[in-house]
């Protein structure tokens, strides 16, 4: 857990678009004590590994009797000595070496605040490698004349930084990587890491304990009201991705994402420049110039194994092609509509909506809309259309002068998945902030002004005499 903890850390400093968040368990079943409530419930699900049992076993008797004749053998002479048999000396200098690098070379990059910095991370790492390798000399020879042995601690220390230049070159092609179209099966381009993606991408991974949060229970209108189905049925995997915005498994979809993809990799170097420019407006006189685009791509290949890549991205105001990429695609049949569900939806696909808002007199009001449904969502789907495609997957504040927000329940049977839509309506929701003054629904006269309205309006501005 250590190992896989460090390797992370230094990989999401230097890999662009490395996607920590979730990692393979692959590697689980080498950390017993870590694996042991997974193991477990593997064999509640009949999905138990047996592989993972033969391998503790065989090892188990390795260790057993390897340490019988290693103790057999030991002489009595190295019994007070902290590493009796010397093969195992070199393992034991070097393995503190690197866990000692790790653990105050971490430390004094964070203190530091020195993630990205190549050159501060090699000297901080050598020099937690400087003290734990010679710590461990003196522990293994029992005295503090150790330096003499320096010419292992030179080999230890260009490894290491052999090792992280390698990282941040790239030499190993992870940040160029990008799947080719045939070989991807079906793939997700979010604006986050949904944590129940990649059961929707790869439902043979479900286990019904683990993720039980997705089926209804008897708490929840549903089929499944004591206990979550074994497997998912096609219905929950069809729901399921419905309920996961971006994801896709036609042609011209995938080939749009993966020209996104591509220019985000190709262009890595703009988008740090605009993080450097950022960092120098120290003012926040240019703020408004920026604006962050974080995207998530997961691609699910053919041979069912996973890529994924995340990036927290910044444009600046003379650099819009990945916008202008985004909005092609978002203008993809069905693409708007994965990221903004509600303008798929139709009064029968409505379990409830909501308006609510504040008066002047400091109360505030929900109103259900019970009455015209359909023409409720007609006008607040125009307004949604009207604006500017990007906000369908990045919300940015707009201006408003009343708080009014708006709540929309969508009828789900399957899943428990989140069917709901809610938004505030900013100024430019005009057709349905005349709708719901038409009804009788709300006064303007008897709204709350916003704080936004009050302290942006004119006359919310002292004018210095």
């Amino acid at each position: 857990l250590f190992l896989e903890t460090v390797i992370k850390s230094i990989l999401n400093n230097f890999l662009f678009g490395y996607a920590s968040y979730y990692s393979s368990r692959t590697f689980d079943a080498w950390s017993p004590l870590y694996y042991l409530q997974a193991f477990y419930r593997g064999f509640q699900n009949d999905k138990g590994n047996i592989t993972a049992i033969a391998g503790y076993l065989i090892a188990g008797i390795i260790f057993l009797v390897a340490s019988y004749f290693l103790y057999k053998k030991r002489h009595m002479e190295v019994a007070t000595d902290v590493i009796s048999y010397s093969f195992v000396k070199p393992v034991f200098k070097y393995g503190v070496a690197f866990c000692s690098a790790a653990l105050i070379g971490s430390i004094i990059v964070s203190i530091l605040n020195v993630h990205q910095n190549l050159v501060a991370y090699i000297i901080t790492y050598l020099i937690g490698g400087f003290i734990g390798y010679f710590s461990a000399e003196m522990l293994m020879r029992k005295t503090f004349k150790v330096f003499k042995t320096y010419k292992g601690y030179i080999v230890f220390a260009l490894i290491l930084s052999l090792f992280l230049c390698s990282i941040n070159f790239d030499l190993y092609g992870y940040e160029r990587r990008i799947p080719h179209y045939s070989e991807v099966e079906i793939m997700c381009l979010n604006t986050y890491l949904d944590s129940s993606v990649r059961i929707a991408l790869r439902p043979e991974d479900y286990d019904p304990e683990m993720h039980s949060y997705l089926i209804p229970t008897h708490e929840y209108s549903g089929k499944f009201r004591n206990e979550p189905p074994r497997v998912l049925s096609d219905e929950h995997i069809k729901e399921l991705r419905e309920s996961i915005p971006g994801i896709f498994d036609n042609y011209e979809v995938i080939t749009k994402v993966r020209q996104i993809h591509s220019y985000i990799v190709e262009n890595e170097n703009l988008f740090k420049e605009n993080e450097k420019l950022m960092h120098k407006d120290i003012t926040g006189q240019q703020a408004d110039l920026f604006k962050n685009r974080n995207l998530y791509f997961i691609y699910r290949l053919e041979d069912g194994s996973f890529l994924e890549r995340q990036y927290s991205l910044l444009t600046y105001q003379d650099n819009t092609e990945l916008d202008k990429l985004l909005r092609e695609y978002l203008a993809l049949p069905g693409v708007r509509e994965s990221y903004m569900p509600v303008l798929s939806k139709n009064a029968d696909d409505i379990q409830s909506a909501y308006v609510s808002f504040e008066t002047k007199d400091g109360h505030y009001q929900d109103f259900e809309i019970t009455e015209d449904m359909q023409g409720f969502l007609d006008v607040y789907k125009k307004d949604i259309l009207a604006e500017d495609s990007l906000k369908s997957m990045f919300r940015e504040s707009e201006p408003y002068d009343y708080d009014v927000y708006v709540r929309i329940d969508f009828k789900n049977e399957l899943l428990n998945r989140t069917g709901a839509h809610s938004n505030r309506l900013y100024n430019q929701f005009e057709n349905t902030m005349n709708y719901l003054v038409d009804k009788g629904i709300i006064k303007l006269e008897d709204l709350m002004e916003s704080e936004y309205n009050l302290k942006y309006s004119p006359a919310a501005i002292a004018i210095p005499r």
